[in-house]
């Protein structure tokens, strides 16, 4: 992509490629990735494989693996909705009436390509982010909400007012019935 000529250890390895390595350097590949993840459907994406994983470390809750029963394709039908409901607005607030006291959200990827595994903290607190109303349940349609990656933190110091609005939410999805 560079049009450099570069040795062969500057180069992925790419199973499909007849000669095993990859066409772009890792640095031309490293820019087209960061540039795709930082559209909406690359972010996305990104969110989606990361619930996907079922790594024991991350993602255990109470001694059993956390699961993830939609498709991408599901996903992304689902935070179009959001979109259309909320704008880019969090979902966490006093609801789609009083939009102006939700705040912004953001898709911007920051980081040098391995942030996303490592998660070693350089999301911006600003980004959306998927959480679940049940932390008992696992990720479902039903069951999640697009909110900022500072809210989705902070809800292990929630106050009165948040507990109400979530409250709220969880009865519009599991008394009422009202899926994403």
């Amino acid at each position: 992509m560079c049009g450099e000529v570069k040795p062969l250890n500057d180069f992925g390895k790419l199973k499909s490629a007849k000669s095993g390595i990859n066409y772009t350097c890792k640095k031309c590949s490293s820019k087209k990735n960061k540039k795709f993840r930082n559209t909406e459907r690359g972010y996305l994406i990104c969110l989606h494989h990361d619930m996907k994983r079922t790594d024991a470390g991350r993602y255990k809750n109470r001694n059993r693996v956390v699961r993830c029963h939609f498709t991408f394709d599901e996903f992304y039908a689902a935070f179009k909705k959001h979109k259309n409901i909320y704008g880019m607005k969090s979902a966490w607030g006093p609801g789609p009436n009083q939009l102006e006291k939700h705040l912004e959200i953001t898709m911007t990827y920051k980081g040098d390509g391995d942030a996303w595994k490592r998660g070693d903290g350089k999301r911006t607190p600003s980004n959306l982010s998927v959480d679940r109303l049940d932390s008992n349940i696992d990720y479902t349609l039903q069951n999640i909400i697009f909110i900022r990656t500072d809210e989705n933190r902070r809800k292990n110091n929630s106050s009165y007012e948040d507990c109400k609005i979530h409250m709220k939410l969880y009865e519009e999805r599991f008394i009422k019935m009202e899926a994403i």
